[in-house]
């Protein structure tokens, strides 16, 4: 039966100084080891405490940078741009009727042009709100600011 060894409580002796000018790998990692307790796993800071729940009222209020969305570009965590608008599409990719790959590729991106290239209907757009979670600043919009790309059938 494997026995667990608990984490030392105080830290050892220091490393033993020795006379040849070799250094000794195996007594630098133990060094190391005793300064950064391997036993415990530190939480990171949830860096997106913040965000709000996909759809929300609030998410239309949002300002995400594209630097931010870049982030999001995983399976387990994806944004995507569509019409300077932010949406969190994780909970979609795999019941998409193109498949999860399709919307991977575009993963962190800006999507607009092959989301309108595919030939999604109108209703799509208005199936896209659910998953909202914000806008991009103005001044990296492309299509809702002034002067921008004019396209009469973007959903509002």
């Amino acid at each position: 039966m494997a026995t667990v060894q608990a984490a030392p409580t105080s830290l050892p002796t220091p490393i033993p100084k020795q006379d040849s000018k070799e250094l000794d790998i195996m007594a630098l990692t133990m060094a190391a080891l005793r300064l950064v307790n391997p036993w415990t796993v530190e939480k990171k800071a949830d860096k997106w405490s913040d965000s709000y729940e996909p759809g929300s009222p609030e998410a239309k209020d949002r300002v995400i940078t594209l630097d931010e969305v870049a982030l999001h570009d995983t399976p387990q965590d994806c944004w995507v741009v569509i019409y300077d608008r932010v949406y969190d599409i994780t909970t979609f990719l795999y019941e998409h009727p193109g498949g999860a790959d399709v919307m991977l590729e575009y993963a962190g991106q800006d999507a607009s042009t092959a989301f309108r290239s595919s030939g999604h209907s109108r209703n799509t757009g208005k199936t896209l709100d659910r998953f909202l979670v914000g806008e991009l600043p103005m001044h990296e919009r492309m299509y809702r600011r002034p002067g921008g790309m004019r396209l009469s059938d973007i959903p509002e």
